[in-house]
């Protein structure tokens, strides 16, 4: 007796196709929520690095301010820790792996971003070294206040503007708005000098 061949119908096919079809939106939603999800910690990751350097340099960059003026006409001579709201101007020690050597730091938001200019004294600049740096993007505001201690000795609060160019004070207040993963914290830095040795009044 010949053996009656069987196939599939076409509703079983129909069945499979769709139970595939299902399996495979699933898989692909997955994997696209992976992805998504990955590229949401790089995100997160390359923000917090950024923020940590700029930090980082902040820091050490500012409390290592020095009492001297890098100008060499002394008729242009204006101080140097020369700072508003808005922007900060400085003379510190350049981290040894960006060449070293005493420099004039001007930090200030332009657009959206957090920069940093480094100048050398007039008979020793470096031409690429004008070129702003960027510290931080996506920068919203940003505010530097002061605190330290007036010519007659007497401690001040929180300024907005610090009054005494040639005078350092002992710490330096920097609150931003940062749009981004991470937010900023404020930074509240020490200047590690003495004042009483940093401070040259005329």
């Amino acid at each position: 007796m010949k053996r009656r061949e069987q196939g599939f119908t076409l509703l079983e096919i129909l069945v499979v196709l769709s139970l595939l079809s299902i399996l495979l939106l699933l898989v692909g939603g997955a994997l696209l929520g992976a992805n998504r999800a990955v590229a949401k910690a790089q995100g997160y990751t390359a923000s917090l690095d950024e923020m940590r350097a700029a930090q980082q340099f902040l820091r050490t960059a500012i409390s290592e301010a020095l009492p001297l003026d890098v100008t060499e006409d002394d008729s242009q001579a204006d101080g140097f820790f020369i700072a508003t709201p808005e922007r900060l101007q400085f003379v510190s020690t350049l981290p040894g792996v960006l060449g070293g050597g005493i420099q004039r730091f001007t930090l200030q938001r332009v657009e959206q971003d957090l920069q940093v200019v480094f100048s050398q004294p007039e008979s020793h600049k470096h031409p690429l070294r004008d070129d702003p740096q960027v510290l931080l993007h996506n920068v919203q505001a940003l505010r530097f206040s002061f605190r330290g201690v007036s010519p007659l000795g007497q401690p001040t609060g929180w300024l907005s503007t610090w009054p005494w160019p040639k005078r350092l004070p002992a710490a330096v207040r920097i609150d931003a708005s940062v749009n981004g993963p991470v937010p900023w914290v404020t930074q509240v830095i020490a200047l590690r000098l003495n004042l009483s040795s940093a401070s040259i009044e005329e």
